[in-house]
């Protein structure tokens, strides 16, 4: 499959999206981090190896890949909010980098902060009225992918030809009655053509945002972390379900200044709390394996519930672990505060207020209900089994979430989200 010109068929980058495509389809990447990671690296060698002429046909692209990977598999949502994400500071550099350019058009520039293209000398023909030119300047350095980089700087004298046309449709709105302003903003539009038209050249400065991505999403579960002090006491037990990266990073940060007990629920039919229950007693952390069913029981013994998300939605719901819903009514009947912990690549622009059953992520009912039986086919005659690996917990559920950005609380997520990503990149 060719995506848009950028991509032909059988080249290294197409047979890559095709690759990370599958893997999404067979289940072979699970984890919103997994596939986060994934699709960031997807897309900086994607950067890398494509050639592209203005910034448009770039986000076309970027886009198509997203709704490639969407379509793989619809229930990772954590994909396309990478790809929102770099969208987004690909045209936030674009902007820095032509503000750069209208206000210090003559100076040269270098490095990630304040990053700018220096147009060709038709760009300077505005100023040029007067028939003044100076001297040409021109620097030889190669873009560095590692660090600061400065871009060649062409010469300032204008050509012949350019400042034939460009006077010969400054005399058209002479005619026409034009005024200043109106002539203003038509040798600005055509600076700004231009300059679009040579966006190629902040490629090292895109493939640096991606990096910024990556390194972010790998120092995730520690920055969440930064805050735990803040959330866990000494004296207090803590409830928690299942195996969370972040959760298992959050309680061992907290535990290096206070004392406390944690409840690991075992999570059923999947038994990952076992794994977290091993994990922190390794730590030397007081540590109580319980059965699912001993929720409600214990509750009342509970001081605080700590749990991770698979998604957070627009509305302030999110996704997480099957039996993380009973856990959370159980807390609610108890008056018990829910905090939850996440990286905000989990925040996705979309609302699930009447589809929650069909949102939810399945599995295979086979450690539920056994395959032998008196069935034609094994099993028991007669019985349908479903087996959600996700459930969907309502934002009245929540009372805080804990993100690598600070602390938020379910109502101010659509917030969050609005200004992590444009409006345009919602659907993709």
């Amino acid at each position: 499959m060719a995506y848009s010109n950028l991509l032909k068929p059988d080249e290294p980058g197409t047979l890559l999206v095709e690759k990370v495509c599958t893997r999404l389809r067979r289940r072979q990447i699970v984890g919103s981090h997994n596939i986060a990671l994934e699709t960031a690296q997807l897309i900086y060698a994607i950067v890398r190896v494509v050639k592209f002429s203005t910034l448009d046909e770039l986000l076309a692209l970027l886009k198509l890949i997203g709704r490639r990977l969407n379509e793989a598999n619809p229930k990772e949502l954590a994909s396309g909010n990478i790809v929102r994400r770099i969208l987004r500071l690909f045209r936030e550099e674009y902007r820095a980098a032509a503000a750069t350019q209208i206000t210090q058009p003559s100076t040269p520039l270098s490095g990630p902060e304040t990053p700018g293209l220096h147009a060709p000398s038709s760009h300077y023909l505005s100023q040029d009225l007067s028939m003044t030119t100076t001297p040409p300047r021109t620097q030889n350095h190669s873009p560095n992918l590692g660090g600061t980089s400065t871009l060649p700087v062409p010469s300032r004298a204008p050509s012949l030809s350019n400042f034939v046309a460009f006077r010969h449709s400054r005399a058209q709105l002479e005619r026409s009655g034009s005024t200043l302003s109106e002539l203003t903003q038509a040798a600005a539009s055509i600076e700004n053509e231009e300059f679009m038209r040579q966006s190629a050249k902040l490629k090292p400065i895109f493939i640096q945002a991606i990096e910024e991505v990556i390194g972010e999403l790998e120092t995730t579960h520690d920055d969440v972390a930064k805050g735990a002090r803040e959330h866990i006491h000494s004296a207090e037990v803590i409830m928690t379900l299942g195996h969370s990266k972040t959760v298992e990073t959050f309680i061992k940060h907290a535990y290096r200044d206070r004392k406390f007990t944690v409840i690991v629920v075992e999570s059923a039919p999947s038994y990952l709390g076992h794994t977290m229950a091993k994990s922190l007693s390794a730590s030397n952390i007081p540590t109580i394996l319980i059965p699912d069913s001993s929720v409600h029981a214990l509750m009342p013994r509970v001081t605080k519930v700590v749990l991770g998300a698979h998604s957070i939605l627009a509305n302030g719901g999110l996704f997480a672990l099957s039996g993380t819903l009973s856990a959370c009514l159980a807390a609610k009947a108890f008056s018990k505060p829910v905090v939850v912990t996440t990286g905000q690549f989990k925040f996705a622009p979309v609302w699930n207020l009447y589809h929650e059953h069909g949102a939810v992520d399945f599995q295979s009912p086979g450690n539920v209900l056994g395959y032998e039986g008196d069935g034609s086919a094994g099993g028991i005659t007669g019985v349908t089994t479903n087996a959600p690996y996700y459930e969907y917990i309502r934002p009245e559920l929540i009372n805080l979430f804990v993100t690598n950005e600070g602390d938020h609380s379910p109502s101010y997520i659509y917030r969050i989200i609005k200004e992590a990503y444009d409006e345009e990149d919602v659907e993709l």
